[in-house]
């Protein structure tokens, strides 16, 4: 029976040890929340989700022959890929909007968004990572996607097309970085239009480094990946199959030669 929290794609085929995880997967907010007091173009903005993720995390899922969960709420009802003690895991705005339902919560209000709908999800992480790190005697990559506007609002333009958010651990950053970085044309950076290390990165920093397993999140630029069949998507979709393949090769390699 499909969850009501999160959705999960390829179950039951996992031929890589691989899982791709979206937070930021969708703009849904359920009816009882009147839309959050938030216009419907907003809705349909960059502040709502992750435009484009969704497609991507299902493409990428799909051709590498493994499983995604991804997150079926927007961020403005509660953010999945912030910590449940984080001040803006339910923000107030963003990028310069209000989100006028969410300005004067009670305690009481906000848990029950971060106990409805937060902890399922990262509850389903944990239990399909585990799983398989036991089908394949071994740490499972986590590979969390993002997309990021190509400019915020007073801020200068975002140049990069994809950024590879990262934090101490380099076994995933590395390879891709190196195979992404000798495609001339692509404008590719680590920890950009964020970083690895800032305190919004609750996903891979709870399910990737505590739980020692190799993680990256990439982040793309969404006016690249907002239609999945432009050449653009096709493109950007090619090349990290290729880079991520790559990258699981040389830690499959490591673990052989440190055996």
């Amino acid at each position: 029976m499909p969850s009501l929290y999160y959705e999960i794609f390829n179950k039951n085929k996992n031929f890589n040890p691989i899982l791709f995880c979206c937070d930021h997967a969708s703009n849904f907010v359920p009816k009882e929340f009147n839309n959050l007091g938030v216009q419907n173009y907003l809705l349909k903005s960059h502040i709502a989700y992750d435009i484009g993720a969704r497609s991507l995390t299902l493409e990428l899922a799909k051709l590498i022959n493994t499983s995604a969960i991804l997150g079926k709420y927007s961020r403005l009802l509660v953010d999945l890929n912030r910590s449940p003690s984080h001040y803006n895991i339910i923000p107030k705005s963003s990028d310069k909007a209000n989100i006028p339902l969410n300005a004067n919560l009670t305690q009481s209000d906000s848990q029950y968004r971060i106990t409805k709908y937060h902890l399922p999800y990262h509850k389903a992480l944990d239990i399909k990572l585990k799983m398989m790190d036991k089908k394949f005697n071994c740490k499972t990559s986590l590979i969390c996607i993002h997309s990021f506007t190509p400019s915020l609002k007073a801020k200068k333009l975002r140049p990069w097309h994809i950024g590879l958010l990262h934090r101490d651990d380099l076994r995933l950053v590395q390879p891709i970085s190196n195979y992404l970085k000798m495609h001339k044309k692509l404008k590719v950076a680590n920890n950009v239009p964020y970083s690895g290390y800032d305190k919004i990165n609750y996903t891979m920093t709870k399910h990737g480094e505590l739980d020692e397993r190799p993680f990256i999140s990439i982040e793309i630029r969404n006016d690249l990946i907002k239609n999945k069949d432009t050449h653009s998507f096709k493109r950007i979709t090619n090349l990290l199959v290729d880079a991520l393949l790559r990258s699981q090769s040389e830690i499959e390699k490591n673990i052989k030669n440190n055996s």
